[in-house]
């Protein structure tokens, strides 16, 4: 049954439509007043493909679990044809039970039973023994379909067996029905009645390959439930093929089926049923209580993300980088104006903090004087209407500047450009933002985000003096790992190649004016060492070539090619910070910064 009074207390965080709540609705629905989620992160996450997850990173995704309020989670171990369990899975069981977290954790093996005809590498008895070794305390065989009526019986008799072994061990008994939406229906409930007669606490059904619509998986688990009885537990899996991974785990809750899910969809091929998805939809729209702590979804998917080494995808709906992104005029201003917790929620069907998340909003090709009054005011600032057209202007040539994606301005760039639109028109002087002379003086991509994040801290203020500068663009060039340095050079112009303009022409024309002065042999030389030092290292040549001579710097890259690339990089490191912040600090960088709010880029 549905919860009403869960509903009605929802209604001042979540914003849905009343539909949701009419009597013929809701009939027929069979929730539970509460639903009890089973977990897969912890597994999902161990089979994801190219996944970096440490021991210590699944024990802090259990961690995190905890926190959001999991009680059940599961981990395979197997032995796949071998007389020994697989050492990885073996060792992550291990670590995840030595945490000591209030966890109940589910373990299914391919050890614990056959098809009834295939031997298998161990006596499954010795199989469910090591595993009471390694100190599970809940354990899942999974009931494969057998190829005969008499391997049937054999493994139903097994079944058995293990039955009697786990109770005797103090061992809690789930059961594991694979590929359910391909199996023969009637096989699947015998097996099913004869495994929770035998003591089984819970059946866990998998569609494992999305075999079942939506409008099928209730129908399904409705007869199931109906035949194999309503008082075990039935868990549903369902993956991601036709990106119904969340609407079939819902169709099976409401049929009373508790959802298997994984923190941002974590699993192999296509995914899996994401639990902030299933657990935010079960509690918005259902109006169904699952006892978690949801503002912590934001951070559990978080701490997935970064320990998994997998990004969160952008447009992923509740937890990307987009899901509370306000980026048109009206919605930008309303977040502006109104902050994380306006209801009803911006253009968005919850309040952003009842999951942990937050609004966030950019300015960018489409704006308004109004988001330009906005975000005047939230500097303290009152503007005409005249004098807000003329920001406004500044801020979208601002945008215009950018050639690559993203197109817009993070709010700390947009609120720098305001803040000197003011200056400007109250006839103060000009002082660049970082952001600004970073963008006029460092080409865009790894290079600039790794100068810019050197400056966190410093929210967006005006340039400080030379010094402070040159340390912070140290700092950035050196956290750039080889690979990101290496692509970073050819933001720089090549020597002597008119052809190439590199990423900031008129900076390098003028940093270059002595080498345009050199006579043309000597700027011929220079091309071929160029292309000759290229040839050696495999990367662009850099040097800070201010009053250089086109000779000079000829001789410079003839030396370099005694080094070693190791050493030539660290050179190049040097040169690139000696660039970057000779072009930062000096009044004509400031001059080239402005014209970027002026719309002369």
């Amino acid at each position: 049954m549905l919860n009403p009074d869960h509903s009605a207390s929802a209604r001042g965080r979540f914003h849905v439509s009343e539909a949701n709540f009419w009597p013929e609705t809701r009939e027929g629905l069979a929730f539970p007043e509460r639903i009890r989620i089973l977990d897969s992160t912890l597994r999902k996450a161990y089979f994801t493909a190219g996944n970096v997850v440490t021991p210590s990173g699944f024990v802090r995704i259990a961690e995190a679990l905890v926190e959001l309020g999991v009680t059940d989670t599961c981990l395979n171990v197997t032995w796949s044809g071998d007389p020994e369990p697989t050492p990885q899975d073996l060792t992550l069981l291990r670590t995840v039970l030595d945490a000591g977290l209030p966890l109940r954790v589910n373990v299914w093996s391919d050890i614990l039973l056959g098809n009834g005809r295939d031997p298998l590498p161990i006596d499954p008895l010795d199989g469910l023994r090591r595993l009471v070794d390694a100190g599970a305390q809940f354990v899942a065989p999974g009931i494969v379909p057998a190829p005969d009526a008499e391997a049937a019986r054999r493994q139903l008799d097994q079944l058995d067996a293990h039955l009697e072994l786990a109770r005797s061990l103090g061992v809690v008994t789930t059961i594991t029905l694979a590929q359910v939406g391909l199996r023969d229906f009637d096989e699947l409930v015998r097996v099913s009645r004869h495994a929770v007669a035998g003591g089984a606490v819970r059946l866990d059904l998998m569609d494992s390959t999305s075999s079942m619509s939506p409008d099928a998986m209730r129908q399904f688990i409705r007869r199931f439930r109906e035949l194999v009885g309503s008082d075990v537990d039935v868990t549903m899996h369902v993956h991601d093929e036709f990106g119904l991974a969340t609407a079939g785990a819902l169709a099976a809750a409401a049929e009373g089926a508790a959802p298997d899910v994984s923190v941002n969809g974590m699993s192999y091929r296509a995914g899996f049923a994401a639990l902030e998805e299933v657990v935010l939809a079960l509690e918005v729209l259902y109006g169904v209580d699952t006892g978690l702590n949801l503002d912590r979804l934001a951070h559990v998917s978080d701490v997935v993300a970064r320990e998994s080494g997998l990004p969160v995808p952008q447009l992923k709906p509740l937890t990307g980088s987009y899901a509370h992104l306000k980026h048109m005029p009206g919605d930008a201003a309303a977040a502006i104006r109104q902050g994380d917790d306006a209801f009803p929620p911006i253009s968005h069907g919850l309040v952003p903090p009842v999951m942990g998340a937050h609004v966030s909003w950019v300015w960018g090709a489409a704006s308004s004087t109004d988001l330009a009054r906005a975000l005047a005011a939230d500097l303290g600032v009152e503007l005409t209407d005249e004098d807000a057209r003329t920001v406004r202007r500044e801020l979208d040539a601002a945008v215009a500047a950018k050639q690559n994606y993203p197109r817009w301005l993070v709010p700390d760039e947009a609120r720098a450009i305001m803040r000197r639109g003011v200056r400007a028109l109250r006839g103060e002087p000009f002082m660049p933002s970082i952001a600004q002379a970073v963008h006029a003086s460092v080409p865009d991509g790894a290079l600039a985000e790794a100068v810019l994040a050197a400056f966190e801290g410093s929210e967006w203020a005006d340039l400080p003096p030379h010094d402070d500068v040159r340390d912070a663009v140290e700092r950035g060039v050196g956290a750039l790992t080889t690979g990101a340095l290496v692509d970073a050079l050819s933001g720089f112009r090549r020597f002597g190649d008119e052809d190439d303009a590199g990423a900031r022409p008129e900076l390098s024309a003028r940093e270059e004016a002595s080498i345009e002065a050199s006579a043309g042999r000597e700027r011929a030389a220079l091309r071929a060492a160029s292309v000759a030092y290229e040839r050696r290292f495999g990367f662009r040549a850099v040097v800070a070539a201010a009053g250089l001579s086109a000779a000079e710097i000829t001789a410079l890259l003839d030396r370099a090619l005694d080094r070693d690339a190791v050493e030539e990089l660290a050179r190049t490191r040097a040169a690139i910070v000696d660039i970057l912040a000779a072009r930062m600090a000096p009044s004509p960088v400031r001059a080239a910064a402005h014209s970027l709010t002026a719309g002369d880029s």
